[in-house]
């Protein structure tokens, strides 16, 4: 299942966020930032030269960037893979704002981000833009299941990529599609209920270049069967309708991920999943449980995600205590209010504010902003930036036009960002979430 927030689509086999309303995905983290702590260069004496800030983008160049040192103006700087950008001395706030390029899946999508962030934080992060990993062909022999009742095969590598098999046998899929360089590659044997039997793993494969070297792949009972354990989710909002949705994906350190729950929405609790066969794991391979519910008559939405190299057995995750939040004033740029305590004590907790609107009936724009609790220091809100006056910026919708807006709240043991694209191992994420919409003034 792990139904992720990507963009506001419906992905799945993601290993992401899994945060869902209902039946409909949301977008609660389309940022995708991984952030990594890097050690901030020390500023002299007569704030020359001050901190360095480089942000790294993938999956395509913005099309616009511009930075912010403390509390000072914006300023447009050229767009490119990498940015940097040096604070003045003793200033530790800054924040990056930039524009992806348009992404079109089931119509256009125009992103602009903000990141408001400290040297506390990282002076070092790489953002994506959502583009395409650089991909090769991985190829291969005859792929086979002798495990009772597999409906399909799947065949996944790096970042979740790959291709499915239907039935029990067939021939490696022409135009397997994988990222460049090495990955472990998973052959996962699945029933016609959507639950795993099997998993045959192949470490180190070199993509472009045939999986096993070419030969036949054959997942076989006992050796490569899963054993079944559960997923049990706890604290379950009482006045939530819906009933919690769960998941569990195995990763390893290489980048590869797949699900071993449910390959459908399923909200059983507990939930049952197959752990790998302890032949086919490393030390370094981890579980990502995660779960989340929403209610649609308050508006709110729930989630956690921990990911453990001890994972394989049964385990308990226990959501968050919701929050209630009645939504920003109407305004081009409307201010966000912050307050909870559910995540006080968090290593890391970071607000979030989102709006969209569709110009057209196949455009939407969006705007993110996300900030840490280390920029807020003790505000409680957050407002969107007016950047229409930087060239490449979005302009605001026009009077009478509706705007949905999303506002999450992240508590966890590292930053809401460093889950995205590949989640750490051993480090835990909650959310909290409101939403709904207002007329343009």
């Amino acid at each position: 299942m792990c139904l992720v927030q990507f963009l506001g689509r419906t992905t799945a086999e993601l290993g992401g966020q899994m945060r869902t309303w209902g039946t409909t995905v949301i977008v609660a983290s389309s940022m995708l930032v991984v952030l990594v702590t890097g050690c901030a260069k020390s500023a002299s004496s007569n704030g020359v030269p001050g901190t360095t800030i480089t942000v790294t983008f993938i999956g395509g160049t913005p099309l616009a960037v511009a930075t912010q040192s403390g509390t000072g103006a914006f300023t447009v700087t050229t767009p490119g893979n990498q940015v940097t950008f040096t604070l003045l001395a003793g200033i530790t706030k800054y924040a990056i704002a930039y524009v992806c390029p348009p992404l079109s899946v089931m119509g256009t999508l125009n992103s602009e981000f903000v990141i408001q962030a400290t040297t506390q934080d990282a002076t070092s992060f790489t953002a994506s833009c959502f583009g395409p990993v650089s991909s090769g062909t991985a190829t291969g022999g005859t792929v086979s299941s002798s495990f009772a009742g597999t409906a399909k095969i799947q065949i996944r590598g790096g970042q979740g990529l790959g291709a499915d098999i239907s039935g029990a046998s067939g021939a490696f899929p022409a135009g397997t599609q994988m990222p460049v360089g090495s990955n472990d590659v998973a052959t996962i044997a699945v029933d016609g209920s959507g639950n795993v039997q099997g998993v045959k793993m192949f470490r180190a494969q070199t993509v472009p270049g045939a999986i096993n070297g070419g030969a036949g792949i054959v997942l076989l009972p006992p050796g490569d069967a899963v054993t079944t354990q559960n997923l049990n989710v706890t604290n379950v909002p009482a006045n939530f309708v819906n009933p919690p949705e769960a998941s569990v994906t195995f990763h390893t350190a290489n980048g590869t991920r797949f699900l071993v729950s449910k390959t459908s929405v399923s909200s059983t609790n507990p939930q049952p999943y197959g752990a790998v066969p302890t032949a086919a794991t490393l030390s370094t391979d981890f579980y990502a449980y995660e779960s989340n519910t929403a209610d649609a008559a308050t508006n709110q939405a729930v989630g956690i995600t921990a990911t453990t190299t001890s994972g394989g057995g049964s385990f308990s995750l226990a959501l968050p205590t919701p929050w209630t939040f009645a939504g920003p004033a109407a305004a081009k740029f409307p201010t966000f209010t912050f307050i909870y305590s559910g995540f006080t004590g968090q290593p890391a907790v970071a607000d979030q504010a989102s709006i969209s609107w569709t110009p057209t009936a196949t455009t939407t724009n969006e705007i993110t902003v996300l900030a840490t609790a280390n920029f807020l220091g003790s505000a409680t809100t957050i407002t969107v930036p007016d950047l229409t006056s930087l060239s490449g910026f979005l302009t605001p919708a026009a009077t009478g036009t509706t705007i949905n807006w999303v506002a999450d709240i992240f508590g966890g043991t590292v930053p809401e960002f460093t889950f995205f694209p590949n989640p750490p191992a051993n480090a835990t994420l909650q959310f909290v979430q409101n939403r709904s919409s207002f007329m343009q003034p």
